[in-house]
Order: C-alpha cells, then structure tokens, then sequence
C-alpha cells in the first residue's frame, strides 16, 4: 500500500512539474521540449498532457504545442488567452467569411487603442479591411465600443481622460458625453455598429465573444462594408454575427452555459 501511495504522489508531482514548466514559458511548448525540461519520458509526458488536457489544465495548439488553458492561466495570463483564441477563432472566421462574403475581425483591447488579433479576408484581390494587428483608437471601431460597454464607469472615465479623441473622419465621435449615450446602448442591445467612424466610406458592424463566466473577452466583426447609406443595413449580419461569437466561445472555454 505504501509503494502505490507512493506511485501516486509522484505521478501528482510530474503532472504538477508540467504545469509549472507551461506556466513560467513564455511560448508555447512541444512534448519532447517538455519531457526534457521535467526529465521525463516522452511517453510518460504525453499521457500527462492529455490527462490535463482533458480535464481544461492546457489547451493544444494547432501545431501540436501545449500552452495553460482556462483553468491555470486563461484570465489570468493575458498573452496565452491571446494566443489560444487567435489559434482557435480562425477555424470559425474563414468559414463565416466564406459563407456570408464579408471579412471578419477580432479585437481585444490593450489601454486605449484595439488592434485587430485575428482577421479573415475574402478571396477579393481588395479588401477594404485594415492589416492584421492593426491599431485602431476605441471610439472609432464598433468592436472597441464593444469592449468598452460592459466595463466599470471609472475605468471607462481614465480611459476618456487618458485618451485625446482625435477624429479619424468628420464622423467620428469625439465628444465623451455623446460616446457615453453610445456605449449605454451598446451595452443594452449587446452589438455595436461604425459608420464611416474610421474611415470615410466604411462600416462595421460587431458582438462580444466571451468567456464561461459572461466576461467580454473580445470582439468579433463583420468588417469592410463599403458605400453603404445607413446601419441597418449592416442588420443582417447580426444574427450570424452572434453565432459564429459563440462558437468560437464554446471552441475556446468548452463550457457555454455553465
């Protein structure tokens, strides 16, 4: 009894010794990259990945790499959330794309600007969308006013005050009292639209994506809308807008609903 006793408790330390080696890396990691740092068998490390795995400890990537998932690091480590839903949300955009004929975009947030995380693109040779990574300020894109709507009051005022609303065309909203009544109805009827905000002849339109607990993690877009004469145009695009938002939520957490 003792030795199984004993068995148990350093499979327990190895499965912690993984975590541990995922969490201090500062990029994703392979099993063999794993098994060497822990002075493990390859073997024994893939069953412990999996097991983990399983059970929402790590998340792996596309290549076969392993980063923490939900339940270590997802809210807690910025750049690996990042790095899981860049990985995961494609899947769901190319295919959206495809479907509705209309690039998509990913926004999160960093201080006062959002840049574009992930991005699909329709097989046009011109797509009236910014590059990938592209920052845009938060009151000129739906998607920021996306993920400005449900923040608290105080961290939306030191965003104001610590942001100088320069317009981008004659139509962006640069007056804090006008953005609030913005984000207030944003948050209400839960997706945002732009109209030629950010550039003169373009449009948007944007939901959050979120996490199991109903946190606004990012925003997904239905983006380079080009000539159109109002927002409700950009209405259809609403319903398949939220759709593909969850999706990539319940890809990423796999718990909607909980």
């Amino acid at each position: 009894m003792e030795k199984k006793n004993a068995e148990t408790i350093k499979m327990v330390e190895n499965a912690l010794e993984v975590l541990d080696t995922l969490r201090i890396s500062r990029a994703p990691l392979g099993v063999n990259e794993i098994a060497k740092s822990c002075s493990l068998n390859p073997s024994t490390t893939f069953r412990i990945l999996k097991t983990l795995e399983i059970n929402g400890w790590i998340y792996q990537c596309a290549d076969d790499r392993y980063i923490t998932g939900q339940k270590l690091s997802f809210m807690l480590e910025k750049n690996n959330l990042y790095l899981a839903i860049k990985e995961i949300s494609l899947f769901t955009m190319s295919r959206y794309t495809k479907e509705h004929g209309q690039p998509m975009n990913l926004f999160v947030r960093e201080g006062t600007n959002c840049f574009i995380l992930q991005q699909s693109r329709t097989n046009s040779l011109v797509n009236y969308v910014p590059p990938l990574l592209s920052s845009i300020p938060f009151y000129a894109c739906a998607g920021g006013k996306v993920l400005l709507s449900e923040l608290s009051i105080s961290l939306v005022e030191l965003l104001l005050e610590d942001c100088e609303m320069v317009p981008l065309t004659p139509y962006t909203v640069t007056d804090p009292d006008l953005f609030w009544q913005e984000l207030r109805s944003v948050a209400k009827q839960g997706f945002a639209t732009e109209h030629r905000e950010s550039s003169e002849n373009g449009s948007c339109i944007s939901v959050p994506v979120r996490d199991c607990e109903g946190n606004i993690i990012a925003a997904l877009s239905f983006s380079g809308f080009i000539g159109i004469q109002s927002r409700e145009e950009l209405l259809p695009y609403l319903e398949p807008l939220k759709e593909a938002a969850k999706e990539i939520s319940q890809n990423l957490f796999k718990c909607w609903g909980k």
